[in-house]
């Protein structure tokens, strides 16, 4: 028994540096935090929940890593504890727990890289926040294993230059998904569009649904889902509807030959009066003329813009005006002509029947 008691003393004291920081461990993640929120909660601090949430684990983790350190170094094993390489190991920990929050970080349901981006005055559409997302996800990555490298006293120049030759390789390999991710770029900068416009690229018209680093989805108005490469849209012209400001009306009104003179004159003075004072349409840009004798009827040129940019509005518009100019065609006395042709005869059809009845 006395044997045994003598085998556990030394390791006594690592078992409970090892229980103390399992403890503190512990009191991290239902106290600690807790009250860390609390008080993130009473300073109104912008940015505190996103830097707890996303330190949680990395923090959790590494208290795991250094109570197996501290247990180790206060055990008779003094000696691997002292090793340069464990020590090298610790800070690498350290350095794979502090990328990894500030991974967490660049998510974009925390969006503080997004904020910061923002106070900085770089302005870009919050949809594309993913592309951004994931490029500061990749410099993180190519950081922490930099820092990583040196701490091994790894000499990185030759990597890179390796790393050059084998990136030119690929990059000739794979020139279309990099030209895809230069377009999303390119996306980002101009913003052309973003998610919930209504566009039309490449002779594909639709909403726009997703934006990624190799293609934008668009969802089109029989409800495909059509996803076009960014390489081709940062190459093509884009028409985006939805930045319209106003809608164009101009269409033709043709009224028959029997009107006259006088009713012609004073219709197209009460069109261009009722637009006028129309609440929907602007008062610039109106254009009410006698424009053509048509080969059925006398047309009449009418073009306006209406206030309203979205579709159902427009069409709403739209209708109230034709209706308007039905009941003032009524009121005058007119009528709209419709195509029609004459057909004459040289000799008369009654002529000719009472010929065939003589015969």
């Amino acid at each position: 028994m006395d044997d045994i008691l003598v085998t556990l003393t030394p390791w006594l004291k690592p078992l409970l540096v090892f229980a103390f920081f399992t403890l503190v461990r512990y009191l991290y993640r239902t106290v600690i935090l807790r009250v860390l929120h609390q008080f993130n909660n009473k300073s109104s601090f912008e940015y505190g929940e996103d830097l707890l949430d996303a330190f949680e684990r990395p923090v959790h983790f590494f208290l795991f890593i250094f109570a197996i350190y501290a247990g180790l170094n206060s055990s008779p094993l003094t000696f691997i504890a002292d090793h340069p390489s464990v020590d090298q190991l610790l800070r690498s920990f350290f350095i794979i727990c502090f990328i990894w929050g500030f991974y967490n970080l660049s998510d974009t349901t925390h969006g503080i890289a997004m904020r910061v981006l923002l106070k900085a005055g770089i302005e870009f559409d919050l949809a594309l926040s993913n592309v951004v997302s994931t490029t500061l996800r990749i410099l993180l990555v190519i950081l922490g294993f930099v820092m990583i490298a040196k701490e091994w006293n790894y000499d990185i120049t030759g990597f890179i230059a390796s790393l050059s030759i084998g990136s030119l390789a690929v990059a000739l390999a794979a020139k279309d998904s990099l030209a895809n991710v230069f377009g999303s770029l390119v996306i980002i900068i101009d913003k052309p569009f973003i998610i919930g416009d209504w566009i039309s690229a490449n002779g594909i018209e639709g909403t726009v649904e997703k934006i990624t680093f190799r293609s934008t989805c668009l969802r089109t108005f029989p409800q495909e889902l059509v996803y076009i490469p960014n390489s081709l849209l940062s190459n093509t012209a884009i028409t985006n509807f939805t930045k319209r400001e106003k809608r164009r009306v101009d269409f033709i009104l043709g009224l028959t030959y029997s009107t006259t003179y006088q009713q012609m004159q004073a219709f197209v003075q009460r069109l261009r009066d009722y637009l006028l004072h129309n609440e929907d349409v602007f008062d610039e840009g109106i254009l009410v003329t006698f424009q053509d004798f048509g080969g059925s009827s006398l047309d009449i040129r009418v073009v306006c813009y209406t206030k309203t940019s979205t579709s159902a509005e427009f069409m709403s518009v739209r209708q109230q005006i034709n209706l308007d100019i039905m009941k003032m065609l009524d009121e005058d006395g007119l009528g709209c002509a419709f195509p029609s042709t004459s057909v004459y005869f040289e000799t008369p059809i009654v002529q000719k029947n009472e010929a065939k009845e003589g015969n």
